[in-house]
């Protein structure tokens, strides 16, 4: 996200691969846990429900797209619907304001240095 060039290329590559891997362990399933409650996994990786798609607004790009990733898709609208998890976000508006002032300092962190 914070990339350049060939650099966001590879990361952009990195995570369409590593999210295909996540899709495929949803595989039709509710949760991570295949039942109908959150698990150990679904809160391990819930970060990707919440941040991926402030840091696209951020970046004007999208990077959970439902066509291409449909079962994270509707995982990512059922673990942000349930009141355990929705009560205990922090407001979005403040987080896309927190990343839009972040933003050039990460560019200047991630952009150039090859981390």
């Amino acid at each position: 996200m914070w990339s350049k060039g060939e650099q966001k290329e590879r990361a952009e590559k990195e995570t369409l691969e590593a999210l295909e891997k996540i899709e495929e362990q949803l595989n039709g399933k509710t949760y991570f846990g295949g039942d109908d409650k959150i698990g150990y996994l679904d809160i391990a990786i819930g970060w990707i429900s919440y941040w991926l798609p402030i840091w696209g607004e951020v970046g004007s790009y999208e990077i959970l797209d439902p066509k291409k990733f449909p079962g994270i898709s509707a995982w990512k609208t059922r673990f942000l619907d349930h009141p355990v998890i929705r009560d205990s976000l922090p407001p979005r508006d403040k987080m896309i304001e927190y990343s839009h002032k972040r933003s050039p300092e990460w560019y200047s962190r991630f952009g150039s240095s090859g981390k």
